[in-house]
C-alpha cells in the first residue's frame, strides 16, 4: 500500500532524499511547525524508506521487501518508536536511556537504524538531558527523528544539534484543494477558520466536533460572567468533555477574545461565525488580563502532564475567569 504525499511536504521530502543521495543526511532531525500538517505522518515515512532495502527513485520505500513489512507490522528490529505511555503524559528518562542503548549497535538489517520521538516535547529534563549526550556523540548510520508542534519547549542545546525542517501552514488555495473532496462546501470555510487552516486538524475538528464545541464553550463563558450559572456546576459540564478538547477549545476562544480587543477591524479569529457573540463576551474586559489568562492556561496545559489534579485545574480556570469578569474592575 503506497504511503500517502501531502502536497505541502513535497519540498522538504525532495531534500531529505537530496541530502541522503549525496551521503549527507543528518544524523538528527527536527520535523517542527503548526500541529495539523502531518509531521508524524512525514516522521514515519522517512523512517519506513530509511530501513528499506530496496527503495524506490523517489526515496519512498518499496513497500514490498521483507524490511518494509516488517515496518507495517511495526516489529522492524531497527526503526524503534520513543512516545509517552499515555497520551499527553512525559517521556520518561528510561526510554531515551534505552534508546541511546539500541543507537550504538549495528544495524541487524544492514541499513540505518532509525529512532523516532514523538512528540519530542513530552520529554521531562532528566529525558532530554539523557538524549543531549546521544546528540553530541552520534553513533554511525544511526538517525534520530523527532518530532515535535512546540519545538520551543525543547531546550535550546538540543534544537541546536537537529537539521530543523519547519512545516509551515500551506496556502488556502493548496488546503482548498486538498480537503475539497474530504470536506462538504457547508463546512469547508468553518473548519479551516477553526482549525487555524492546517488541512489536517480541519479534519479533525469535524470529527471532534470544534466548532460545536466552542459554541458550547462561549455559552458557558459568557454565563459565568453574567453569574447565571454556578461555577461548579460548569466545571462539572467541562470535566464531562475530553480535557484536550477542553483546553483547545479555551486557547481558541481566549485568541478569539485577543484578537477582537486589539481593535483591528478584520482581523482573523478562529469563530467567525460566533463573532457577535465572542463581541458581547469580551464587552469591558481587560486587554491584558486576557493576555495573562491565555499564557496561564498554556502553562495549566504542560503541568497537566504531570498527573495534576483535573478537577483543580479546571475549578482554578473557573476561577480566574470569574475575577477577570468580575463587576468593577474593568
Amino acid at each position: 500500500m503506497a504511503t500517502e504525499v501531502y502536497p505541502w511536504q513535497i519540498g522538504h521530502w525532495q531534500r531529505i532524499v537530496s541530502s541522503r543521495a549525496a551521503g549527507r543526511l543528518p544524523h538528527a532531525i527536527l520535523l517542527c511547525g503548526p500541529a495539523g500538517l502531518g509531521k508524524a505522518h512525514f516522521a514515519r515515512r522517512l523512517a519506513e524508506a530509511l530501513v528499506c532495502t530496496q527503495p524506490h527513485g523517489d526515496g519512498d520505500a518499496c513497500g514490498s521487501c521483507g524490511s518494509c513489512r516488517l515496518s507495517r507490522a511495526g516489529s522492524h528490529p531497527d526503526l524503534h518508536w520513543v512516545a509517552p505511555e499515555e497520551p499527553g503524559k512525559m517521556i520518561k528518562i528510561d526510554a531515551v536511556r534505552e534508546l541511546t542503548a539500541k543507537s550504538v549497535l549495528s544495524a541487524q538489517a544492514g541499513g540505518y537504524r532509525v529512532f523516532v520521538l514523538d512528540p519530542a516535547e513530552a520529554m521531562n529534563r532528566s529525558a532530554a538531558n539523557a538524549l543531549l549526550k546521544t546528540l553530541e556523540e552520534p553513533a554511525s548510520r544511526s538517525v534520530l527523528i523527532l518530532v515535535s508542534s512546540h519545538p520551543d519547549r525543547l531546550p535550546a542545546t538540543i534544537r541546536s544539534r537537529c537539521q530543523a525542517l519547519k512545516f509551515m501552514i500551506p496556502s488556502a488555495e493548496q488546503v482548498r484543494g486538498w480537503l475539497g473532496s474530504r470536506l462538504e462546501d457547508g463546512d469547508l470555510e468553518r473548519l479551516l477558520a477553526v482549525s487555524g487552516g492546517a488541512p489536517l486538524r480541519a479534519l479533525q475538528a469535524r470529527e471532534e466536533g470544534w466548532i460545536e464545541e466552542g459554541q458550547r464553550l462561549i455559552g458557558e463563558l459568557h454565563a459565568l460572567k453574567t453569574r447565571r450559572s454556578n461555577p461548579l456546576q460548569i466545571v462539572e459540564e467541562w470535566e464531562k468533555r475530553p480535557l484536550t478538547l477542553v483546553f483547545d477549545g479555551f486557547k481558541r476562544c481566549l485568541t478569539d477574545l485577543i484578537r477582537l480587543a486589539s481593535g483591528l477591524p478584520e482581523v482573523d479569529i478562529y469563530h467567525p461565525g460566533l463573532r457577535v457573540d465572542l463581541q458581547s463576551l469580551g464587552e469591558n474586559l481587560d486587554f491584558k488580563s486576557l493576555y495573562r489568562l491565555h499564557d496561564e492556561l498554556l502553562q495549566l496545559e504542560r503541568d497537566a502532564s504531570r498527573n495534576l489534579n483535573v478537577q483543580m485545574m479546571l475549578e482554578h480556570i473557573a476561577n480566574q475567569w470569574l475575577q477577570l469578569t468580575r463587576p468593577g474592575v474593568h
